[in-house]
């Protein structure tokens, strides 16, 4: 992987969309004829919210199936330049708390990039280390094998063994990994 990989990289150039207008019912028909977690709300290109299954099926027990979907939408929108690199990527990720990033590309949606797609591309990264391959580095208790090296960048990361969610903070649960929402759960 190279040191300078952007956003529009690693992103995926489709995504499903839907306007304010549409109504809950679409839209969770879209989330689950399309088999995605969320749907991101367009008013023209730009984003201005995003509607998960939860969103959808909390509008389904409340009645409103046939409500547009402004009335169940999270407004929040985490996004990401898809100019931005890597490591700028990781940081809204894990700032916003969130799964996925909206990538923009003038004020447009360009594309959405995934905890899934940054730990792919995070894990093939090589980075030499400065004192060689020889040092033995403890990483999180446990010894890693001479030879191999180790991004401190991104060390202190890791998955969610539950929802698959990448959290800077992870507690053993019943020999699991997992993030503060799964450990309440």
């Amino acid at each position: 992987m190279r040191e300078d990989t952007t956003v529009h990289d690693l992103m995926g150039h489709e995504y499903v969309g839907v306007s304010e207008s549409d109504t809950v019912a679409d839209a969770a028909e879209l989330l689950v004829a399309e088999e995605v977690e969320f749907v991101v709300v367009v008013r023209g290109g730009e984003p201005v919210g995003q509607m998960t299954a939860r969103d959808a099926l909390a509008a389904f027990v409340g009645g409103d199936a046939d409500a547009p979907v402004e009335t169940a939408m999270d407004r929040t929108v985490p996004t990401v330049d898809v100019r931005a690199d890597l490591s700028e990527a990781v940081d809204r990720l894990l700032s916003d708390s969130a799964t996925h990033l909206i990538a923009i590309d003038g004020g447009d949606v360009a594309g959405v990039i995934t905890e899934r797609d940054v730990v792919a591309a995070t894990a093939s990264r090589g980075i030499e280390r400065e004192d060689g391959p020889e040092a033995i580095e403890t990483n999180g208790g446990y010894d890693v094998e001479e030879g191999s090296a180790v991004d401190t960048e991104y060390s202190n990361q890791s998955i969610c063994e539950v929802c698959g969610s990448l959290s800077r903070e992870l507690s053993n649960r019943n020999g699991q990994l997992v993030c503060a929402d799964c450990r309440e759960v």
